[in-house]
């Protein structure tokens, strides 16, 4: 598949209405703080007014010659301003980044919780790095908007606001001299948005290709080496890379051509205010002090325009990440609510399959019925369809068509009368938590007692350090996936579908009956699929299904199959063969 293919099957990213909407519902619960922070702001904006105005009213009264008393006075006052200043706005500060930070913490719980119930396929066909990347890199990138940037901004648009008011009082003709900077202002602005934006986003996605490409790199190192594919992906690798590198230099230089422009609208403004400031004087209608005031003012006007200009590129980038953590979140299908089964049979109708992308279906058409308590084993060549089916039983794939019940209610949707799900499906790709061998239990049974767990680990046949509720350290892969089998004692869900889950356990007993073994277990008494990759545990099967091209060819017990001598028997036979 081609890296175009793979780029426009990347999750959602949400448009700026959505990413505003979304923003605004978490920031609701916290609007008597935001409004604290816009008063403190504004008071503390107000109050900061004063040094100039006091600075200016120096100048004056050196020049009128008044005494050192005078001055001490005055210099006192621009002192307790600017103290009274700092300490409103530092107030407001940390309370509008008090109320930010909780919002993103409620947004990062949401996003994260969205991202672990994301379909399988979503995040099959995405690109396991796209999700990656938005719940850590996305999230970096709003979080240092929230801690820094957002309250620069805030306080510098009270400042801009206060301040171009000030100045209009103090004189309209400095107002409008310091107008004089404005549409280069804006004009840098638009340019630098313009510009800007695309290229954050195109480098966004990059890095979570480049990411994609790493990951599926080393995660599939052997079969790298084994088909002499060293090269190719140590070159698309740094396709990627070079790719990514090339779109920041150019977001950098876009950056500095922004940079120039706010620059050059400050040299005009200043020279503005100081002509005018000299015409106003000398035709005796300010006074010095006065005009220094209006040149001091417009550095405050000054400074927090750049400020907010020079701020887009780092909102640019947290707007970006928002609308893809907010993307994550409409990603998100609707299930609606669990519905408790009152049985667990098993019920297939017309299900047909597809993986985006894929030029014809996994799965066509498939109708199977297994009553309550019948262990069902899916057989088939690789690329059957056996595993996708088995997703979708379990209800981490929704089929394209047909539907999948179980007990008369859709799987996504099925629960057991404990609350838990109503399908539990176990696979060969294991995976130890972080803590203790008890914690890891508890995943599926929180209230769980020591003596619950012991019990559900010694009928896995575990042993060695797995009876160790303390142990925290690394399993081997057979001990991780023995945890993953207890766990399905403790849940004890009416169906369970195990695909290729006892690959490193081994099997204990009689695999021709299935009686002791550890998959006899853990099925015992439930609604089984089991997706039988070796056909070791073929006769535990009430119902052999055999899978061709994603459609059933044949079902039986395994004798009246092989006794029919078709695609079922030729595969027993070869494996047999093999096995001897």
């Amino acid at each position: 598949m081609s890296p175009t293919d793979t780029r426009d099957r990347r999750l959602p990213e949400a448009s700026v209405r959505d990413t505003g909407r979304v923003v605004l519902t978490l920031l609701r619960p916290r609007l008597r703080t935001l409004t604290a922070v816009v008063v403190l702001f504004a008071l503390g904006s107000g109050t900061a007014l004063a040094v100039p105005a006091l600075q200016g009213r120096v100048v004056d009264d050196v020049i009128a010659g008044h005494g050192l008393p005078r001055l001490c006075l005055t210099g006192g006052a621009i002192v307790v301003s600017g103290g009274l200043a700092a300490v409103l706005i530092l107030w407001g500060g940390r309370l509008l980044v008090t109320a930010l930070q909780t919002t993103l913490a409620d947004l990062r719980e949401k996003v994260f919780d969205a991202a672990v119930n994301l379909e399988v396929g979503d995040v099959e066909t995405s690109g396991s790095s796209d999700v990656v990347s938005r719940v850590t890199g996305d999230v970096e990138s709003v979080t240092g908007a929230v801690t820094e940037v957002l309250p620069r901004t805030t306080q510098a648009l009270f400042t801009l606001a206060v301040t171009a008011l000030g100045v209009a009082v103090l004189d309209p003709w400095l107002a409008l001299a310091a107008l004089v900077a404005l549409p280069v202002q804006i004009l840098s602005g638009v340019v630098f948005l313009r510009r800007s934006r695309p290229l954050y986003v195109r480098q966004q996605r990059m890095d979570a290709e480049r990411g994609q490409a790493l990951i599926e790199t080393v995660n599939g190192a052997a079969t790298v080496r084994a088909h002499a594919q060293d090269e190719t992906r140590l070159t698309l690798i740094a396709e990627r890379s070079l790719a990514s590198v090339e779109i920041g230099r150019t977001a950098t230089k876009v950056r500095n051509v922004f940079n120039g422009g706010l620059n050059t609208a400050e040299f005009l403004g200043l020279a503005a205010i100081l002509a005018v400031g000299f015409w106003r004087v000398d035709a005796g209608m300010l006074t010095v002090g006065a005009a220094t005031t209006g040149a001091l003012f417009f550095q405050r006007i000054f400074a927090p325009v750049s400020v907010l200009l020079a701020s887009i590129d780092d909102l640019q980038r947290a707007e970006v990440g928002l609308a893809r953590l907010v993307g994550v979140l409409q990603a998100e299908r609707d299930t609606g609510p669990s519905q408790t089964v009152q049985d667990a049979d098993l019920a297939i109708e017309g299900l047909s399959f597809r993986y985006p992308g894929s030029v014809r279906p996994t799965l066509g058409h498939v109708n199977l019925t297994v009553p309550a308590g019948r262990r069902v084993v899916l057989v088939g060549a690789s690329g059957s369809g056996k595993s996708t089916l088995a997703r979708l039983i379990a209800g981490t794939l929704r089929p394209d068509t047909g539907t999948v019940r179980i007990g008369g209610v859709d799987a996504h949707v099925a629960a057991a009368p404990s609350g838990t799900p109503a399908v539990v499906l176990v696979t060969q790709e294991i995976h130890q938590f972080s803590g203790t061998v008890a914690d890891n239990l508890r995943l599926a049974t929180p209230d769980a007692t020591d003596g619950d767990l012991l019990a559900a680990l010694t009928r896995v046949c575990a042993g060695g350090e797995l009876l160790d509720l303390d142990h925290d350290g690394r399993l081997d892969e057979s001990a991780v996936q023995q945890l993953a089998l207890a766990r399905i004692l403790l849940l004890d869900p009416p169906v369970v579908v195990l695909d290729e889950a006892t690959a490193y356990t081994g099997t204990v007993g009689d695999p021709g009956t299935g009686t002791g073994t550890v998959t006899g277990t853990v099925t015992a008494g439930r609604t089984s699929v089991i997706v039988a990759h070796q056909l070791s545990q073929i006769r535990t099967g009430d119902l052999v299904v055999v899978l061709d091209s994603g459609q059933i060819a044949e079902s039986g017990t395994h004798d009246d199959l092989v006794a029919s001598g078709g695609r079922y028997a030729r595969l027993w036979d070869a494996w047999r063969a093999s096995s001897r």
